[in-house]
């Protein structure tokens, strides 16, 4: 029998799914990095204003997909605050703990600190593909920066912001040391996994206010603001096959490190030397992504690493989500390329379609001609799609070459080709719900 909810009962729909999925409100806690009060009160309708990304963590533990999600979100907006003019301001929260280990992030943390101290950049977009690291990234900076230079740190979850961030000028006492802290002090706000191009003039505003205020935004594409300086997180490297005879030698990558790392906790002793090289080409066909390594190096308790590298190849979403007794899924599957894929310029994911058909790696000057563009429009597309994550580098011969990542080539094998829009302008396609222009690309 199914149990009809109403979507403005957030509570109940809550304790629903909860009790569908067999877990105690602990366990569900605990999943979710929230406290078990936390949890009874929404459930009792104590606490009737969920952030949003509260409810994206618990969607994410309930396992919610399709129109059971939507409805779970729905409801769950239905509680926010007014967005009229007095609505209340963002709330900050204590920075996410570092759980687990930071591997093959020295360069960029180390990068993110010289921007805004050295180089003092105001204002940083850090993008990337969805499960790439990059709130990891921000996390260590921020560190370092209260801890080795007396910053204070503001973080913010992004997605409970509205489009025009008509949130902001209400942190301004929080900036400016009006609210205990000592004026003339440096602040780092970090506005984290903002989902969409918000209006920049709130924040040029606080800026302006506030001189000792740097911001951060981390999210999966540029914000366009002007002035921002934009930082991509690549994949980690990946090691060629080359080196496949040398155990050791894999094990120095990054991104073998960081999965061994994951698979011992759950297995001491593994793997064998021996299958360290299909550790590798799993490494390769997850493409670095530090998401992707984690949920498929949970699986390691089950399978070995030969095992898994053969039902991925069967499977390319086999391991996106891990164990359910593990945590959350990272966010790095199928659905974040499709999020990527949805804020691309409709010209940009015309050519991602004509460079995905091209066979493993290859420079610019010789995709040009197979993709019937100019070096230079071939040049834009991939420093656009670099910018977005969707493209990485391939270390291979010593030249710069480029690889389709390969969890992006399996969506675009399911997904139509774009085609002509019916005015001409642009293309159609599944993804063509969102084209904001990408300002990372003329």
């Amino acid at each position: 029998m199914t149990t009809a909810i109403g979507t403005d009962q957030f509570g109940g729909l809550l304790r629903h799914h909860r009790r569908r999925s067999g877990m105690t409100q602990q366990q569900m806690a605990d999943l979710a990095t929230l406290s078990v009060r936390a949890i009874r009160d929404l459930e009792s309708g104590r606490a009737r204003r969920p952030r949003q990304e509260t409810a994206r963590l618990l969607a994410d533990v309930l396992r919610l997909t399709g129109a059971t999600r939507d409805a779970f979100h729905e409801a769950a907006r239905s509680h926010l605050p007014s967005e009229g003019p007095g609505a209340a301001g963002p709330e900050t929260c204590t920075p996410p703990a570092l759980l687990g280990t930071t591997v093959g992030r020295e360069h960029e943390i180390h990068s993110l600190v010289e921007l805004l101290t050295v180089d003092q950049q105001r204002l940083v977009s850090v993008v990337g593909l969805g499960g790439v690291g990059k709130t990891r990234v921000v996390r260590e900076a921020a560190g370092l920066l209260r801890d080795g230079h007396g910053w204070r740190v503001l973080w913010v979850q992004g997605a409970g912001l509205s489009p025009d961030l008509r949130e902001l000028p209400s942190l301004a006492p929080d900036v400016t040391g009006v609210r205990g802290a000592a004026r003339g002090q440096d602040v780092l706000l970090v506005l984290d996994g903002l989902a969409h191009r918000g209006e920049g003039s709130l924040i040029h505003h606080l800026l302006a206010r506030c001189p000792g205020l740097r911001v951060v935004v981390t999210g999966p594409t540029p914000t366009c603001l002007g002035g921002e300086q934009v930082m991509p997180i690549a994949p980690l490297p990946v090691p060629g096959r080359a080196l496949d005879h040398d155990a050791a030698a894999l094990a120095e990558f990054p991104s073998v490190r960081l999965f061994l790392s994951h698979l011992r906790r759950l297995r001491p002793y593994a793997p064998r030397p021996a299958a360290t090289p299909a550790v590798a080409e799993l490494c390769r066909a997850l493409d670095g992504v530090p998401g992707a390594l984690e949920t498929t190096a949970a699986w390691g308790l089950l399978h070995a690493p030969e095992e898994l590298l053969h039902s991925l190849a069967r499977d390319p979403e086999r391991f996106s989500a891990p164990p359910a007794a593990w945590g959350p899924a990272s966010g790095s599957g199928s659905g974040a390329v499709a999020r990527s894929l949805a804020v691309l310029e409709p010209a940009l994911r015309e050519r991602l379609f004509i460079l995905g058909a091209l066979p493993g790696s290859w420079t610019l000057d010789e995709a040009a001609p197979l993709a019937g563009t100019s070096l230079a429009d071939t040049a834009a597309t991939v420093y656009g799609l670099l910018i977005h994550g969707l493209v990485r580098t391939a270390d291979e011969d010593g030249r710069d070459r480029f690889r389709v990542l390969h969890r992006v080539r399996s969506v675009l094998a399911g997904r139509a080709a774009p085609r002509p829009a019916p005015d001409g302008k642009g293309t159609q396609a599944e993804y063509t719900s969102a084209s904001p222009v990408a300002c990372a690309v003329a």
